[in-house]
C-alpha cells in the first residue's frame, strides 16, 4: 500500500493576527433583543409531538414492567397503590424526573398503550423540600393532564404540590385546577406487598389461659359426683 502524506498548514497561516476592531463589533448586540428565554417567566409553544411529561391510564396498565426494563436511566419504579381502600390489581410505574432523559422508550414499548406523554415540559422549583416531591410521581390519566394543559397553555407540570404522609403512606396530588387526587403507596416491585403480620399472643398469656381451661373442664365432673352422693 502506498503511504499517504498529509500536508500541515504552517503556524503563520493558522495563527490569527490580533484585531482591535472586532471586540467593538459586539456592541451592536446591546440594541437587540436577547435570544435566551427567561424560564419560568417566559415559555415557548412546543412542537407537535414534543416529548414532555408522562401520562398513565391506570385501567389499561397491566404492570408488566417493560417500561422499567427498557429505561436507560433507571428512572422507573413499579409501585403498588391503594385507591379508595382497594389495592390496584397490578403495580404502576413511578417516574423520577431527576433521572429521566425523556427518551420515551417506555412509551414505545408499553404493550397496552397505557403509558403516554404530552407536550408540557416545564418543571421548575425553588428547591424546597416539599417542592422536590414533584420530581417523583405516578402519572395521572391523559385526559385530565390534557384538560389542564389546554386550560393554561403555559406547558407547566399539572401538579402544584405533592404531599406524602410517611405514617399513613398516603399521597395527595394538588392539581392546578384546584382538584385533589389521593392514593396510598403499599410497596414497590413486581410482586404484591405482604399483608401486615397479625399480632402474636405472648407465651405468658397462653400459659395463663391453659390452666383456666383445665379447671373449667373439671368442674362439671365434680358437680356430677356430688349429685350422685346426694
Amino acid at each position: 500500500m502506498e503511504e499517504i502524506t498529509f500536508k500541515v498548514a504552517p503556524e503563520s497561516k493558522v495563527k490569527k493576527k490580533p484585531s482591535f476592531l472586532k471586540p467593538w463589533l459586539s456592541l451592536k448586540y446591546l440594541f437587540k433583543k436577547p435570544v435566551t428565554i427567561k424560564i419560568p417567566y417566559e415559555s415557548i409553544e412546543p412542537a407537535e409531538g414534543y416529548r414532555g411529561f408522562h401520562t398513565l391510564d391506570w385501567n389499561k396498565c397491566v404492570g408488566c414492567n417493560f417500561c422499567g426494563q427498557i429505561c436507560p436511566a433507571r428512572a422507573i419504579e413499579m409501585t403498588w397503590i391503594e385507591v379508595d381502600g382497594k389495592m390496584e390489581k397490578r403495580p404502576h410505574p413511578k417516574i423520577d424526573y431527576g433521572r429521566c432523559t425523556f427518551c420515551q422508550f417506555c412509551v414505545e414499548v408499553c404493550p397496552p398503550g397505557a403509558l403516554g406523554f404530552v407536550e408540557s415540559y416545564m418543571l421548575t422549583t425553588e428547591w424546597n423540600e416539599e417542592e422536590l416531591q414533584l420530581f417523583d410521581w405516578v402519572p395521572i390519566h391523559p385526559d385530565k393532564f390534557k384538560e389542564i394543559q389546554e386550560t393554561y397553555r403555559d406547558w407547566r407540570f399539572p401538579v402544584e404540590k405533592i404531599k406524602f404522609d410517611k405514617e399513613t403512606k398516603e399521597v395527595t396530588y394538588y392539581l392546578r385546577n384546584g382538584e385533589e387526587f389521593k392514593f396510598k403507596i403499599l410497596g414497590y416491585g413486581i410482586r404484591p406487598p405482604k399483608p401486615p403480620a397479625k399480632p402474636t399472643v405472648k407465651a405468658e398469656e397462653k400459659a395463663q389461659a391453659k390452666p383456666e381451661e383445665k379447671t373449667q373442664t373439671k368442674k362439671p365432673e365434680l358437680d356430677a359426683e356430688s349429685e350422685k352422693a346426694d
